[in-house]
């Protein structure tokens, strides 16, 4: 990726999470980057093809670091499905990270204020949930298969729960904007996670 493809997908992240997507100008963005609109129109043909690029560039790295890789790897796929939800909380709780509770989860909020502004950022949306299930379903099914579970269940369908309890959690404590909210969520499913 370019350098300047990057300062501008920083940007409108930054955006976006913050103010939504309607409330996100093109000239905000090329106000903050110091940048013409014939500078941005020769990375990014559209204020569209830079939200998909953002949106991408977040959920693709977020993913594959915060779920995929570390479920993939492991040998103990509950004790590091949980690890990750404790440090999905870490993140929130550290003022150095950008996630902030107050406004709550970069992709639920991209899924509710976005996902019907364009068919193909909704498509894309809709793979990225799809990463996140398979990566959690494929973790369920090998603690399974390795004898590490207590009870027997069906992987996909504890997989959509534990992500929409996840993603649920961070709603419910945005709209308290309490992170205390947020820990005791995520430390009940963590212990309905241990007795799966």
């Amino acid at each position: 990726m370019k350098k300047t493809e990057k300062i501008l997908i920083d940007i409108t992240f930054n955006l976006l999470y913050k103010k939504g997507y309607c409330a996100t100008s093109l000239t905000d963005i090329l106000e903050i980057a110091n940048m013409t609109k014939g500078a941005m129109y020769y990375h990014f043909k559209s204020k569209q093809a830079l939200v998909l690029a953002t949106v991408k560039d977040y959920l693709e790295h977020t993913l594959n670091e915060q779920w995929v890789t570390p479920l993939k790897e492991s040998d103990e796929p509950i004790k590091t499905l949980i690890e990750q939800i404790e440090a999905y909380h870490s993140m929130f709780a550290d003022r150095k990270h950008f996630l902030d509770i107050k406004h709550g989860s970069p992709l639920s909020n991209f899924v509710l204020d976005m996902s019907d502004k364009d068919e193909e950022l909704f498509t894309y949306l809709k793979s990225a949930y799809e990463i996140w299930q398979l990566s959690v379903e494929d973790a369920l099914t090998k603690a399974k298969s390795q004898k590490q579970t207590k009870t027997d269940f069906d992987s996909k369908n504890q997989a959509l729960f534990i992500i929409s309890s996840i993603e649920g959690s961070i709603g419910s404590a945005k709209a308290y904007n309490d992170l205390s909210n947020l820990k005791n969520s995520f430390d009940i499913l963590s212990n309905y996670i241990k007795n799966l």
